[in-house]
């Protein structure tokens, strides 16, 4: 178990949920500091940027959730591994994680940058590449619990916690069949803490 001192500053995007939801999956004690989104200063103050998640650990200060993934796993060794047990896995881990970012996430941003000036197209093409990834995603998992391996792991949790925001925001979709997906998202949203 982490000390008390472990602080995750955020709120709810799928890049915090994924952090939080690692958190939980290794029990790790640590507490959330909910932001506004539009009132970053403090973040600013802690880390010298405007993203989150940001994790403070002691005297350490990590922004960038793939990377405090990779530091969750190095610093509590006595946890679930997020990032496998050999070179391989590691490897596929670190793909589907880029997929889960790029891919899957992308069109989503393609709308949330656009805002309510985003044009019929640009909604169209974000919902085409999102329907592309999901089925990409269905494929994947014919016939398989997790991504990589047989345990939850950090691509498992940047996909899942993704098609969650993507869905309780409503803001493209849910492309029909896709079951697997669905599933996915809801055994790793099902770590989630109140």
């Amino acid at each position: 178990m982490a000390p008390r001192n472990l602080v995750i500053h955020g709120y709810e995007t799928s890049n915090n949920l994924k952090v939080l939801l690692a958190l939980a999956y290794k029990g790790i004690v640590h507490e959330f500091r909910k932001i506004d989104p539009s009132a970053r200063e403090e973040i600013v103050r802690i880390s010298g940027q405007f993203l989150t998640p940001v994790m403070v650990h002691g005297e350490t200060v990590l922004f960038d959730s793939a990377a405090i993934l990779r530091y969750l796993d190095a610093n509590f060794p006595d946890t679930p591994k997020l990032y496998g047990t050999d070179k391989q896995q590691q490897w596929e881990i670190e793909d589907w994680e880029r997929f889960g970012r790029g891919a899957l996430a992308e069109p989503m941003m393609r709308v949330v940058h656009g805002g309510a000036a985003a044009t019929p197209a640009v909604r169209a093409d974000a919902e085409a590449a999102f329907a592309g990834a999901v089925q990409r995603l269905e494929s994947r998992l014919e016939g398989r619990s997790w991504l990589v391996g047989d345990a939850l792991t950090a691509a498992d949790l940047t996909c899942g916690a993704v098609i969650y925001r993507i869905r309780s925001s409503g803001m493209l979709p849910w492309p029909a069949g896709s079951p697997r997906s669905e599933d996915l998202s809801a055994r790793v949203m099902a770590l989630r803490r109140p």
